[in-house]
């Protein structure tokens, strides 16, 4: 039996193939339970990444819109910026960190709903997934973590060879981008101190071959 294309399989559990092609796609599935345990298994950790406040889809028009400069009356001008000091300070303590980890989110699985690119579990060293690796049609690679590292602390990521550990960067949020990598390279994340590390402080948060 021919198998769905591994794409089309992340595709149809992000419902983004046409109409037709997400028609036959599930008519195979029902014969299929090969297929039909993979898209599962997308469906399962696809849904373990979706942040606990969406973003509704006019966030950034409406962003571009309240920064947009406007003339501000003296009096105006003090309480708006009373009020930028409120709202920084409720994302500081709130929101922030579910605003970045919702826009790593939105950028991530639209880049692996692109043709050709590749998607797999990174997963801990006791085989437990945390996150994605993509591989772009491009040959870019990402990482996204399922939740944001520890506050005072950053993910840092790894390429791994020969048993050494090369830096690929840090981030303050769950998205890593690697830039572009061989094929077959191996990688890892670690929590680091917020200047990063010459090497490995902590276990690895996950891997993947990617």
């Amino acid at each position: 039996m021919t198998h769905l294309d591994p794409d089309d399989l992340v595709r149809l559990a992000l419902d983004l193939l046409p109409e037709e092609a997400r028609r036959q796609g599930l008519a195979h599935l029902r014969r299929c339970p090969s297929c039909r345990a993979a898209y599962r298994a997308h469906l399962e950790a696809l849904s373990a990444l979706v942040p606990e406040a969406p973003v509704p889809p006019s966030w950034e028009a409406e962003l571009r819109e309240r920064l947009r400069p406007r003339p501000l009356w003296p009096r105006r001008r003090v309480l708006a910026l009373g009020l930028s000091a409120l709202l920084l300070a409720f994302l500081g303590s709130f929101g922030l960190r579910t605003w970045q980890r919702a826009l790593a989110e939105r950028r991530f699985f639209a880049l692996a709903a692109e043709p050709g690119a590749r998607l797999m579990p990174l997963l801990s060293p006791s085989g437990r997934q945390t996150g994605w690796a993509l591989r772009t049609a491009q040959g870019e690679v990402l990482l996204l973590l399922k939740s944001p590292p520890p506050p005072g602390r950053v993910y840092q990521a790894w390429l791994i060879q020969d048993g050494r550990r090369k830096s690929l960067g840090l981030s303050l949020t769950p998205l890593l981008e690697l830039g572009p990598l061989p094929e077959g390279s191996l990688v890892g994340v670690s929590v680091e101190p917020p200047e990063g590390s010459p090497a490995p402080t902590t276990p690895s948060v996950g891997r993947a071959r990617i």
